[in-house]
């Protein structure tokens, strides 16, 4: 099976290799198709992996905050089965949200022989996916090993899920509303601090290096994030909200990735934030190339 590429570190293994995991990557251990994550089976064995709050609090706002939404949709009184909730859903989010519960949902509940059609099976699937983001939660936090480092102090990753699988809907609800609560959370947290104080200089050789690169597709992801720092830099800490934090979200990633561990993506962004710093990292193929070739493999054999 294919490896990734990188500028500076090789894909071999390294037993004494530390692996800090960024979103996508992350992510992809717990949510991809069959074949990718026995990709990262093969890359990582059996090594400690590593995340931070921080890749936490993407995880959950770029999909347990969508699983949520999903719920209280299949909640509402006027939708009488799960049918008409995908199909609500379907309208009303947005593609990388609808793509995430797409993927999910059909396979979640048929899994448990649920009739979408069936209004009696609306309370059993309450029931499972009340059930599945808790423990989707859980694993998300026991699963990898906590680096303990968050130099952005990010208020929304401490939020936490206590859900009660007898009632629900308070838990679930209270989540969304605290982590929901930018202004709050952005009162609490130091993204300012991290970004004009701690690594004003780092982020300006990133801006600075933008600057001086065509844009094109491998480049357009890493020019995006500058131009926000650019922004940040322009007008100091009355530009960092949760907004535009989650516009930067790779540059956190790799501005507060420990320096003795390798840094696992699969963004081109992190080819050009990475080196400026001296963060050690591997790109690693995309979903549609591991499960393409492990298809070509399987045609040939």
């Amino acid at each position: 099976m294919k490896t990734g590429k990188s500028n500076n570190t090789t894909g071999r293994m390294n037993p004494t290799q530390k692996h800090f995991l960024d979103t996508s990557v992350a992510r992809s251990k717990l949510l991809g198709t069959l074949a990718y994550k026995q990709y990262f089976e093969s890359q990582f064995a059996d090594q400690p992996l590593y995340i931070s709050n921080y890749v936490q609090m993407e995880i959950k706002r770029s999909y347990l905050i969508n699983l949520i939404s999903f719920y209280f949709v299949l909640h509402l009184e006027t939708i009488n089965n799960i049918g008409d909730a995908i199909a609500l859903w379907s309208n009303r989010f947005k593609t990388s949200e609808l793509k995430a519960i797409l993927q999910l949902i059909p396979q979640l509940f048929s899994i448990h022989q649920l009739n979408f059609s069936s209004p009696q099976d609306k309370e059993k699937a309450l029931s499972i996916l009340g059930i599945y983001i808790k423990r989707f939660e859980l694993i998300l936090r026991r699963k990898f090993n906590n680096t303990n480092i968050d130099s952005t102090a990010c208020a929304r990753a401490l939020v936490s899920l206590n859900v009660d699988l007898k009632n629900p809907v308070l838990g679930l609800k209270q989540f969304a509303d605290e982590f929901g609560d930018v202004k709050t959370c952005r009162s609490k947290c130091q993204i300012d601090q991290f970004l004009l104080v701690q690594y004003r200089s780092e982020i300006s050789r990133l801006v600075e290096q933008a600057s001086q690169l065509p844009k094109n597709t491998n480049t357009r992801g890493f020019i995006n994030i500058a131009n926000n720092l650019k922004e940040i830099l322009a007008v100091g800490a009355t530009a960092c909200d949760c907004k535009r934090c989650e516009k930067i979200g790779d540059a956190v990633i790799a501005l507060d990735a420990p320096r003795n561990m390798r840094l696992e993506h699969t963004d081109n962004s992190f080819d050009y934030l990475c080196p400026p710093i001296n963060q050690p990292h591997y790109k690693h193929p995309s979903e549609n190339q591991i499960v393409m070739n492990v298809s070509i493999e399987n045609s040939e054999s």
